[in-house]
């Protein structure tokens, strides 16, 4: 492949100066070289050497290819990561069907949308005792906002309110309402909202011998194992349940 000393140089000043933002005397440093190299290699007189090209691809992902041929993106491209793109589509089909669920049940499933108006409560600076009484001196230590304290990713949460009793074990009794967050990649053990065959429900998700599986906190309910053939996601993690007293 002939290499045109004039066009590599040409593009090798555009990296150095768009996207890298340095100038002559910055980069010559950075790659330790002098500056009247430089301006040869941009110039077009020599040749940018090949281990400069590496080092750019190495260290800021500059396509070696671009560099030499002028075609295709300066950036090298990412290969492409199975793992990654099924958790990126799982969360969009997630995403659809949340959106699917408010329009149909608003009143089961919301959205904790952020507010730049939402009420802070002031935090008082007691402990409240449950056996024998304390005294107290109503001292403000901060306000709080529940929205900060309650939920990790906003954009991502949604309040689902419980029907039935299959979690009772776990302090989630019927008419309560639960922070489900979207975001988080669901771990054997923590409670989840799950999609089985088009009806919600809320169990434990649990690994027993290699096989997934859903529990109630409930003996009167059997455990839910999810094979290849069901219609079967997780929608997301129970971050915290609130109760009306």
């Amino acid at each position: 492949m002939q290499i045109h000393k004039q066009e590599l140089g040409q593009r090798h000043r555009y990296i150095r100066e768009e996207v890298l933002r340095l100038t002559v005397a910055e980069y010559s440093d950075l790659v330790g070289s002098k500056e009247v190299t430089i301006y040869s290699w941009e110039s077009g007189r020599t040749s940018v050497p090949r281990h400069i090209l590496v080092w750019l691809e190495r260290e800021y992902q500059v396509s070696t290819s671009w560099m030499l041929t002028g075609e295709g993106s300066h950036i090298v491209e990412p290969p492409a990561n199975p793992r990654l793109q099924q958790i990126e589509q799982k969360l969009l089909d997630m995403q659809s069907m949340i959106r699917t669920l408010q329009a149909s049940s608003p009143d089961v499933l919301a959205s904790a949308r952020s507010s730049q108006t939402r009420p802070r409560i002031p935090l008082l600076s007691i402990a409240v005792s449950a056996g024998v009484p304390t005294a107290s001196d109503d001292t403000i230590e901060r306000e709080i906002d529940l929205a900060e304290m309650l939920l990790q990713h906003p954009e991502s949460s949604y309040f689902i309110r419980v029907v039935g009793d299959s979690m009772n074990d776990a302090g989630i009794c019927d008419g309560d309402t639960l922070i489900v967050d979207c975001a988080l990649q669901p771990r054997p053990g923590q409670i989840v909202i799950a999609k089985v065959f088009g009806e919600l429900t809320v169990k434990r998700y649990l690994l027993v011998d290699g096989i997934p599986l859903l529990r109630a906190e409930n003996s009167s309910y059997k455990d839910i194992p999810v094979t290849q053939d069901m219609d079967f996601t997780i929608v997301g993690v129970v971050s915290s349940c609130i109760k009306s007293f």
